[in-house]
């Protein structure tokens, strides 16, 4: 091999190391960079979500904000109709809220090396006879603990009367504490509001802190991402959990 062709196969080398090195430095960066994306239109659709009005918004204030976000089917095969094929008697839809970047992270767990974090939702859009007559938003994560923890909220016909763990806060606006089930297997804190909700009421179960999905260091309890509901919550029926059942159930580690 003569003089000219080795300096060719080490320039070749280096160019490709160089590569190698520019690539590894920036897909972290660019992964960073779209779970940001992917918090900021997490909130952008839980205040859009937060328009509809159980039993007096029509279809179509519904279907503008499926168009603005995308959907999906109803993963059960057992589900209501989709509203995606315009048949708006009784149907759903179903508006995921971290496209992809979760099961990327199941999948190749290495990635949160890169300071990405393990976290996806949805929300739902229930309608009957042309009316929205129930939605929900939904965020479940992977503590910086290594627990699975959940929050939401919902707006429906009536206070729900089923729930294993309630607090019932008044007429219009309950919490429950929900079993995350499965290889999630953890603990989340939902709201529940009627249409007779009152403003204050409506605010508190609407205070959402999600700034932390997208930190390097992830989020904590879930104290701190529902700040005003945990309170709600913990004050007339967790603080006998914790009681009860140890540190565990208290669900806040700042406080």
């Amino acid at each position: 091999m003569n003089l000219r062709v080795k300096n060719a196969v080490r320039w070749a080398i280096l160019i490709g190391f160089s590569a190698i090195v520019v690539i590894c430095a920036a897909v972290p960066g660019y992964l960073r960079h779209q779970n940001q994306r992917a918090v900021a239109r997490a909130q952008r659709l839980a205040v859009s979500i937060q328009k509809l009005k159980v039993g007096s918004s029509d279809y179509r204030v519904a279907q503008a904000i499926a168009a603005e976000f995308g959907t999906v089917p109803p993963g059960n095969p057992d589900a209501m109709l989709d509203c995606a094929d315009g048949y708006f008697e009784h149907c759903m839809y179903y508006i995921p809220v971290n496209k992809g970047w979760y099961r990327l992270l199941v999948k190749h767990p290495m990635l949160t090396h890169f300071g990405l974090r393990i976290w996806n939702g949805w929300a739902h859009i229930e309608i009957l006879r042309g009316v929205v007559v129930e939605y929900s938003f939904s965020i479940e994560y992977v503590s910086n603990k290594g627990a699975w923890r959940g929050f939401g909220a919902e707006e429906v016909g009536e206070t729900p009367t089923n729930r294993a763990v309630q607090d019932v806060i008044s007429t219009t606006y309950s919490i429950e504490r929900n079993d995350l089930m499965g290889y999630r297997a953890g603990f989340e804190l939902d709201s529940s509001l009627t249409p007779a909700a009152k403003p204050d009421e409506r605010k508190r179960a609407w205070h959402f802190e999600f700034r932390c999905l997208a930190e390097r260091d992830g989020c904590g309890e879930i104290c701190e991402l529902m700040p005003d509901a945990w309170q709600d919550f913990y004050q007339v029926r967790g603080h006998f959990d914790v009681e009860k059942y140890g540190e565990a159930y208290r669900f806040c580690t700042t406080r």
